[in-house]
Parts: structure tokens; C-alpha cells; sequence
């Protein structure tokens, strides 16, 4: 990464006398009306914001934090209305919450501009009121609206990362930007850890490019860590940065509870979550993917008929308009309960929530910690969350999540370094907005922290393809770019509306949009899905049951009618486990290992008093903890253990490890290919998380030293590089690369159209692609993420790197040990609980990741 930026740690925040004295009349007079003092967050804030400082706010939920970055914005444009130019930039992550920071403004300057007149002795009217325009630019804006900001630009801009990238595309928008004086970063932690910083940071620096003056940036969250990379990041490289933190000091009521696993899984946890709406005026339950969501909230319906229009469905495939109508009805407390897959976790105004109940853990502290912190919301208020789990290793990962999550251990943020099919995307956009040196564009790149050690050699490789050459020069591609002497930029204007309708790091599959058959939008199918539908097919949307009557063209129609639907799947659906949690769940069994030494009652002290289990939690994860160390033994840090189980076709080996289900991928697949490579031997590999499965179809006998042979770190990147060479996991990646870095376009001109198919990228340019270039700078970083993100390389290769200095242990056992099991439902998903034999396991192996 880059280096450094001069980090300012802030002490205790300073008194509200002090802070609201720095403020004018008409905004003091406005917010002690409104919310009479300061909270912490803004005391520290303000400050800071007013002798120009760019500023992390590290604060919990609640605790006023876009207060905390707009009193002293508003309280200088209200004093300084006009500039000619938009003056302020407002970055989120949803668009939910672009909406909602706009509503939020604009009460708050009706406000402060009432104040205005007071102050001024004059009769307050609507007419004498100073006014601040505030715009609204995400992908959901309308054209007329988008010509009248390009023609008027607004005091304060509000957006999105993609919409931003497309704005800084158009000469009239940056002319714009000369007046910027303030960028506002809502919920940086949930930017900085992918390609949509990246892809942020970036624009970012074109805008300081842009401005009259170095713009002030402030980023807003309630979760990040470690707070100087995330300070680093915001400020860019080499800038200074000042981080205001606020601990947490509300209290956190978390219950853990195992839904009975005596038959009828979905109705158990039915019977679980009624308690909670029973007793909470308002309740929000999240759960890990859109389908279980949808079954969870038709069941829940169906349960309590009179609450049938006060229980609602949102995930990010419903339509727009039904969300924002969800979020309003809840925010108004007109829904008993909502049910969310993921779009809920974030600062989306839903007012207050009583309670949150997670079905399943979510994979990480950072995720809990935002989920439960929707219910509380405001300084002081307690957080309450109910996990549900499924099985003993559900409820052993809730345990050490929720640990977690009182310790405040929020996972790392791993900031991508320098992806190049992002890099492509800016260079493409900033030769749609002017002619650039060579030498200056690269300066404006080095600038944004995750590029601050862009190599100048990927640096030109991406210039070599946009301008259609090979690094010989020799011509092969379309061109993107023109050069003239040593500028280059866009090579025409039609080139530039091409890229326009493109650009952007959300690369997902054309989805099918769903519409009642009066036209009104319901929500999204997954092209894979709808394809297979036919007239009279039911399944769930919006928590409904849908029947399906057209489906002849883009567009599904359909009605709601009675019955028993389908639930529908989506691509990619559900959290992946931290590494870093996946490390604590290793350590926990060490930990629970060594106390079991000591005797049951010992185990139990320690689930009790370090962990929060009470009953029959913690009857069920001592049980699964004890029936492992009987079985077999439970995994420590002093030795690798393997257990080796004979089938009726062959032999399994089972291997734990400490990472999570990307890391193991790596390994499985390098111990395969050293399988095939040196032994000539054969066999499927299935990865879990904490763990990998090789089966074999034969008698194939490994010991020890086989198996230190098999896990030795000389060579590592190679062989897992070979490994992957041909996979579908990169040429699914590389599709993916593809599009974000513009060979592959989304959005033709002229309408939407799949040249050669939907995997035609996979099926066919990659082929093309690696015969013709095999260097191409596209897919090197296809491949570096396969490496780096699908496969966790890195961290495989360090876990191998400490086989040296372990025994390696083969146990031989008649069936699969309790930990092993439990991978079936970790794998396969918890819903799925009666998946619990080995034999299911294999059946299942494409869903479960098979390595190669």
C-alpha cells in the first residue's frame, strides 16, 4: 500500500457550550430547538471540520454522525449561499441512503433558514427564507433531472460511487467542481474493502484535480478498522488525516439461541421468532440470503394472518419503489416486523427498531455489529439481538462472533491494491473529460491511496489496451484512446457515450424484472432462474406468492394468487466467513479443547462466563465439543490433523484447518494438482469453511510424510497459479474482470444484447484472449484475484509455511467426526439441515466449491 499519511488521534471531545458558541445564530438557535445538545461525536467533529482538517468519525449507530459532518457545512453555506458551483459532494454506498440524507438536508435548512429570519427580527416566511439547492444524481435519477443539474449544479450534490464516475466522464460536470469545498463519505467502511473504493478513490482525486482548492474530506462510520488504514485510505497518499473516535459504551443485550433440531426446521424456527414480534412493537430479522428471507416472511404470514400488511420483505432485488415504501411504513411504525437479506444493514433511515433477530450468524463482527445495531438507535439506547442457529457449528460461530463483538474485534479491512480493470475505467473517463499527459495522469493515479504504488509497467499495459495495441505496439484491439503526441484521450464521441453506459464495479448478471400485469414493478429474478419459468410456475417475491402468466419477452408478468410458491435463488447469495473469524473459531477450540482437559464443569465455566451461553446453548455446543474429542480429537495449533474414513468407493481424507473456505480452496487445489502432478493419482476436493474434504474413487494410502510433502510452501504460488490456469473460477473471474475494465460491455448502444451468449466472455474471449496475449493486463488481474481473493493465497500459504513445526496426525476413523459433519451444513446451508451424512456431501460437491 501507500505510504503513510500523518495520522491525528483526537482526545476527549470538547464541551457544547464551546462547540455550539462557534456556530451562527440562525443554525445554534435551529439545533438546540431541535436536538438541544451536542452528542459526543459532533463535539469532537465540529472543531475539526472548522479549521479545514480531513476527518475519519469513527461514532456507533445513532450517535448523530451526518450531523456531525453537515452542521458546519450548512452553518457556512447558509452564511455564503452563493458560489456558482456545487460545493459540497455527498458519496454513499445505497442509494436508499442518498435518498434519505436528501430528505434529512432539506428539513434541516427549512430549519435553519427559519431561524435565519428570526435572527433578522423579520417575519418568518417561506419567501425571505435563505435556500440551499441540493441535488440528487444515483442511477435512479430521471433525464430531465439529470439535465437540469448539469445546467443549475446544486449547492450540495448527492450520489453514488458509479454515478460519480460517470458524472467526472462529462466536461460539464467538472467544470462544476471548481467551487467543491467539502466531500462526505457516508459508511467508508463498506467502500474501502472492494473495487467500489477503489474505483471512489479514484474519482476522488480527479475531482481534486478539478477544484480551485484541495477539497476537505470527511468519512463517516460506525464500524471500520483498523481506523488509521481506513484514515489512509479517505485522505489519499500522503495526506494528512485526523481520526475522532467514540467507544461504544451502549450496552449490547445479545441472546443466543439453537432452533430444535427434532424435524420441521423452517416451523421450529417460526415458532422461535413469534415470541419476538409478539413482543416488540417493531422488529427487524435479517437473515443471510434473499430466498430465506422471502420464505421466511410468506411463512410468518401465513402464521399471523392479522398481521398479514404488517410484515414486509425488503432485499435488494425488490423494485425501488416497493423498498423506499417499506422503509417509510416501518420508519412510521405501521409494520409489525421487517425481513431483510442484507440491504438493511447500513444507515437506512428506518427509524427505531425494538429488537433485531438474526436467523444464522452473519459471518463476522463487523455484520453483527451493524445488524444489531439498528435496534437501539440513538445515544444510550440498549442494542438487543436474538441469533437463531441451525446446527452445534452455527452456534459455536454465534458464540464467537458475539464474543467478539463485545471485545470489539471488528475484522480488518483489506483494502484492494491497485486493481487495474478500475485503473482502465478511470483512464477511459478521464479521456472522455479532457486530453491528458501521460506523466499527469499517472500523478493524479499515485494519488489515491489504494494506487500509491501503481508500478509504472501496469501503469502503461492499461494505456497499451485502451489504446488497442499490444506493449510492442503492434495494433490488436479496438481502440479506446487517441494520442496525440504524448495526450491522449477518448478516440470519439460516440466511444465516449459507449463507456458512459458501463462504467461502474457491480458486475452481476442481467437480471429479469417482475411486474404485476398492470405494469407496476415487483422486484428482480436472476436470468438463470426466470429462463426456467413457465406460465402457471408460482414463486415468491415481495413475500408473496406470484403466478406467472407472460414470459415472452424482457419482462415477467404475473399475478398474486393463493398457494404454495417456489422460492426463487440468486447468484452469489450469502456472506462469506471472515478469515479473521475463521481464526477465532480455531482458537476457540483450542481454548475449549484445554478446558475439557480439566473436566466437563470447566468447558461449561468457560461457555458461560467468557462466551454468554446459558440452557441449552450451552448444553449443545459442550455436547458437540465433547462427541469431537471422542470421536477423533479436537484440532490445535501444535499439530495438522487428518482423519482418513473408508467409503464403498474409496478413501475421504478430512483435512482442519484454521482459514476460511477461500484459503482452504487454495490448498485443496494445490495438494490435488501435487497429486496428479507426482503420483498420478486422481480425486475430487470439496472446501469448507475451517476445513477441506479430498475423496478419492480408490484405496489411496497418505501418511504423514505424504502428506508434508503435499502441503510444502516451496513452490506454492506456482502450482496454485497452475492449478488455476484453466478453471472456471478464473474464467468466470475473468468475464467479470472484463466488463469492470470495458472489453465486455453491459450496455451497448442501440439496447441491451449478449454477443455469443451469456458466458460468452467465459466460454469463448478467454480462450481468444490468452492465445493471442497471454500477458494481457486483464487477465493478469483476473488471475491475481483468483489467487489473492477466490483462493485467499496469501493466507494458505502462511498457514503452510507452519507445517514445518507441527506433527502431522492421520487418524483413521469408522465415520466422519462431528466437525466434519457439521460441514455439510456450513456448506451447503443451514436451512438444509437434514444434510448431514457424507453421502449428501458428495451430492452436493458443485454447491459446496469443488476445487479445480
Amino acid at each position: 500500500m501507500a505510504p503513510d499519511a500523518t495520522l491525528d488521534y483526537l482526545g476527549p471531545p470538547r464541551s457544547c457550550d464551546a462547540v455550539l458558541g462557534a456556530l451562527t445564530t440562525p443554525v445554534r438557535g435551529w439545533f438546540r430547538e431541535q436536538f438541544g445538545t451536542p452528542t459526543p461525536a459532533q463535539r469532537l467533529a465540529w472543531p475539526i471540520l472548522g479549521v479545514g482538517k480531513h476527518l475519519l468519525l469513527s461514532a456507533p449507530t445513532g450517535t448523530g454522525k451526518t450531523l456531525a459532518a453537515f452542521v458546519p457545512i450548512l452553518d457556512v453555506l447558509l452564511r455564503q449561499p452563493c458560489a456558482g458551483g456545487t460545493r459540497c459532494l455527498y458519496v454513499a454506498p445505497l442509494k436508499a441512503l442518498v435518498n434519505d440524507a436528501r430528505k434529512n438536508l432539506r428539513r434541516a435548512i427549512r430549519g435553519m433558514a427559519v431561524w435565519s429570519v428570526r435572527s433578522a427580527n423579520r417575519a418568518a416566511s417561506r419567501s425571505e427564507a435563505i435556500t440551499l439547492r441540493i441535488g440528487v444524481r444515483t442511477g435512479d435519477t430521471a433525464a430531465r433531472v439529470r439535465r437540469a443539474l448539469s445546467l443549475a449544479p446544486p449547492d450540495i450534490l448527492l450520489t453514488t460511487p458509479e454515478s460519480l464516475a460517470v458524472l467526472l466522464s462529462q466536461q460539464a460536470f467538472c467544470d462544476s467542481l471548481h467551487a467543491v469545498h467539502w466531500i462526505v463519505i457516508d459508511e467508508i467502511h463498506a467502500l474501502a474493502g472492494n473495487k467500489r473504493g477503489a474505483d471512489l478513490s479514484l474519482g476522488l482525486e480527479r475531482i481534486v484535480a478539478a477544484a480551485a482548492d484541495e477539497p476537505q474530506r470527511i468519512g463517516l462510520s460506525a464500524t471500520c478498522a483498523p481506523l488509521g488504514e481506513t484514515a489512509r485510505f479517505l485522505a489519499g497518499t500522503d495526506r494528512p488525516c485526523t481520526v475522532a473516535a467514540i467507544n461504544d459504551a451502549t450496552p449490547l443485550d445479545l441472546r443466543i439461541e439453537p432452533v430444535p433440531d427434532d424435524g420441521g426446521f423452517f416451523q421450529r424456527l417460526v415458532e422461535q421468532v413469534a415470541p419476538e414480534l409478539e413482543a416488540n412493537r417493531s422488529t427487524l430479522i435479517f437473515t443471510n440470503t434473499r430466498g430465506l428471507a422471502e420464505r421466511l416472511a410468506w411463512t410468518l404470514r401465513r402464521h399471523f394472518p392479522q398481521w398479514d400488511d404488517a410484515i414486509a420483505c425488503h432485499h435488494s432485488s425488490l423494485a425501488f419503489g416497493r423498498r423506499r415504501r417499506v422503509e417509510r411504513l416501518f420508519k412510521q411504525g405501521h409494520l409489525r416486523a421487517v425481513i431483510s437479506s442484507t440491504s438493511l444493514e447500513l444507515g437506512i433511515d428506518i427509524g427505531s427498531v425494538d429488537g433485531v433477530v438474526l436467523v444464522h450468524p452473519p459471518g463476522g463482527v463487523v455484520r453483527l455489529l451493524q445488524r444489531v445495531g439498528r435496534s437501539g438507535h440513538g445515544p444510550g439506547r440498549r442494542r438487543r439481538g436474538l441469533v437463531l442457529t441451525a446446527s452445534p457449528a452455527e452456534l459455536l460461530e454465534a458464540a464467537v462472533t458475539g464474543a467478539g463483538s463485545r471485545d470489539g474485534q471488528a475484522e480488518p479491512l483489506q483494502i484492494p491494491e491497485h486493481p487495474l480493470d478500475v485503473l482502465c475505467q478511470h483512464l477511459a473517463g478521464m479521456a472522455c473529460q479532457r486530453s491528458w499527459l501521460k506523466d499527469e495522469a499517472l500523478a493524479v493515479v499515485r494519488r489515491a491511496y489504494p494506487y500509491g504504488r501503481l508500478p509504472l509497467s501496469e501503469f502503461n499495459a492499461c494505456l497499451d489496451y485502451l489504446s488497442g495495441r499490444r506493449s510492442n505496439s503492434e495494433s490488436w484491439l479496438p481502440a479506446r484512446l487517441r494520442w496525440d503526441g504524448d495526450e491522449f484521450r477518448i478516440v470519439d464521441s460516440r466511444t465516449g457515450k459507449l463507456l458512459r453506459r458501463n462504467l461502474g464495479t457491480i458486475v452481476a448478471d442481467e437480471p429479469r424484472l417482475v411486474r404485476i400485469r398492470d405494469g407496476f414493478p415487483v422486484g428482480e429474478l436472476d436470468d438463470a432462474y426466470a429462463d426456467r419459468l413457465q406460465p402457471g410456475d408460482r414463486f415468491l417475491l415481495d413475500g408473496r406468492c406470484l403466478e406467472l402468466r407472460q414470459n415472452d419477452g424482457p419482462d415477467l408478468f404475473v399475478d398474486e394468487v393463493p398457494g404454495r410458491p417456489a422460492v426463487p435463488r440468486w447468484g452469489k447469495d450469502g456472506p462469506p466467513l471472515a478469515p479473521a473469524l475463521a481464526e477465532r473459531l480455531y482458537l476457540f477450540r483450542i481454548r475449549a479443547a484445554e478446558a475439557l482437559r480439566e473436566g466437563p464443569s470447566r468447558l461449561a465455566d468457560l461457555l458461560r462466563h467468557e462466551y454468554g451461553l446459558t440452557g441449552n446453548a450451552l448444553d449443545q455446543l459442550a455436547d458437540y465439543v465433547e462427541r469431537q474429542e471422542s470421536v477423533s480429537e479436537i484440532p490445535d495449533a501444535r499439530a495438522l490433523l487428518i482423519e482418513a474414513v473408508q467409503s464403498a468407493h474409496g478413501v475421504d481424507y478430512y483435512v482442519h484447518t484454521p482459514l476460511n473456505r477461500a484459503g482452504n480452496d487454495a490448498l485443496a487445489r494445490v495438494a490435488m494438482r501435487r497429486l496428479r502432478h507426482d503420483r498420478g493419482v486422481g480425486g475430487t476436493s470439496v472446501v469448507a469453511d475451517l476445513g477441506f474434504a479430498l475423496l478419492f474413487r480408490r484405496a489411496v494410502t497418505l501418511g504423514a510424510d505424504d502428506w508434508r510433502n503435499l502441503f510444502a510452501s516451496d513452490d506454492f504460488e506456482n502450482d496454485l497459479n497452475a492449478a488455476v490456469d484453466d478453471s472456471i473460477t478464473l474464467r468466470e473471474r475473468f468475464r467479470r474482470v472484463a466488463q469492470t475494465g470495458l472489453m465486455v460491455l453491459r450496455n451497448p448502444l442501440g439496447g441491451r444484447r449478449r454477443v455469443g451468449g451469456p458466458d460468452w466472455a467465459e466460454r469463448r474471449l478467454f480462450d481468444q484472449v490468452r492465445a493471442a496475449e497471454p500477458d494481457f493486463v486483464l487477465l493478469r488481474q483476473a488471475l491475481r484475484e483468483v489467487r489473492e481473493v477466490c483462493c485467499a493465497g496469501n493466507s494458505a500459504e502462511r498457514f503452510l509455511q507452519d507445517i514445518p513445526c507441527r506433527d502431522v496426525k492421520v487418524r483413521v476413523l469408522a465415520t466422519v467426526s462431528p466437525f466434519v459433519d457439521s460441514w455439510t451444513q456450513l456448506a451447503a446451508g443451514p436451512a438444509e439441515h437434514a444434510l448431514n451424512a457424507m453421502e449428501a456431501l458428495r451430492r452436493l460437491q458443485p454447491a459446496l466449491g469443488v476445487a479445480g
